[in-house]
């Protein structure tokens, strides 16, 4: 009896060496917002006490009817076309809570 997988016959072979591999290791070339998180500054104020980070469920949602000025942080996702905002702590409550961020430091 001979099993086959694909045109591929799989049977035995006691004499067969086995070369393990090292793993390989993802990288972090290609992502963005893991390198924004590894600078460790608040794309606001640029502090770098407790960096966390904003996110919003879609662009649109940046665009409400009714609001006079946008907020700095709505102009930076908009103008940078990115869900995810990278902010310190106090940025981030001042975000969820309506009221104006810091200004940035020089």
């Amino acid at each position: 009896m001979v099993a086959r997988f694909g045109g591929i016959p799989l049977h035995r072979q006691p004499t067969a060496t086995l070369e393990d591999h090292k793993p390989v290791l993802a990288t972090t070339r290609g992502n963005e917002l893991i390198h924004r998180l590894l600078a460790g500054a608040c794309e606001i104020c640029g502090s770098t006490d407790q960096v966390e980070v904003h996110h919003i469920r879609h662009l649109a949602d940046l665009d409400k009817p009714g609001r006079r000025e946008k907020p700095t942080w709505v102009r930076l996702m908009a103008m940078r076309r990115r869900k995810t905002l990278v902010t310190c702590r106090p940025c981030h409550e001042a975000i969820h809570a309506g009221r104006p961020t810091t200004q940035p430091t020089a």
